[in-house]
């Protein structure tokens, strides 16, 4: 199985060989190519997922001050309608922020314009 791995690792364009295999290499290289195809595919649908459930989540006013180290009165300047830099969002009576706006702040992403 190392020399499976070897090939398929193996991307240099500029050597020209043949390979002799048998029936069965052919089929356990199969398998392995199939194996970590299914597996990068299993890894960007959880990825996909999380990315999902960030946006969804929504974090109370406290919670957004401990996750991104600032006071409320930080949050209420970024919330203005002049700055717009963190839109909050309504529920009911009261105030959550969405997590995927606040990973947009605390890990420097471009700005995105949110409406109301």
């Amino acid at each position: 199985m190392d020399n499976v791995k070897f090939l398929a690792l193996m991307g240099d364009d500029s050597i020209d060989f043949n390979v002799l295999v048998t029936k069965d290499n052919l089929m356990a290289f199969a398998d392995y190519i199939v194996d970590r195809t299914r597996k990068e595919f299993a890894d960007k649908s959880a990825q996909a997922e999380r990315q999902k459930r960030d946006e969804q989540t929504l974090l109370t006013r406290k919670e957004t001050c401990e996750y991104l180290g600032v006071c409320e009165t930080t949050l209420w300047k970024w919330a203005r309608p002049d700055v717009r830099y963190l839109v909050p969002v309504k529920v009911g009576t009261k105030v959550r922020y969405r997590k995927s706006d606040l990973d947009r702040i605390k890990f420097g992403q471009a700005k995105e314009n949110r409406r109301k």
